[in-house]
């Protein structure tokens, strides 16, 4: 499934309960959120950034504000429908990343997140 194809699917089934891993917990504990990997997180919108392609997301905890992560940084309920569709996108990326052939990049300290920290 391409990015665009499950962009529109997603924006069907919007708000979205999903949770958050690594670099998504960084932020909100940088923001004073307490955060783990079980905090239900409301997805109410989601775009394709222009620069990367990747799928962008607007997340919020209950009483906290509006903030972006990547959808590969989330993930859905296991009983959601798009759950597979997602997964394998997150896969896709991983993956994608993985091969990307990145100079001055130490691998082992690589992560997601450098992909979207603060410019």
């Amino acid at each position: 499934m391409s990015a665009q194809s499950l962009l529109t699917e997603i924006k069907k089934h919007l708000p979205l309960r999903a949770y958050g891993n690594g670099p998504v917990l960084e932020l909100m504990r940088a923001m004073g959120l307490h955060a783990t990997k079980k905090t239900p997180l409301v997805l109410s919108g989601v775009y394709r950034d222009s620069e990367s392609g990747e799928i962008v997301c607007e997340v919020s905890v209950e009483g906290s504000e509006k903030f972006s992560a990547a959808l590969a940084n989330l993930k859905l309920d296991i009983t959601h429908p798009l759950y597979r569709k997602v997964k394998n996108y997150r896969d896709e990326v991983a993956n994608a990343l993985a091969e990307q052939d990145t100079p001055n990049v130490n691998s082992q300290s690589f992560s997601m997140r450098n992909l979207y920290g603060k410019k």
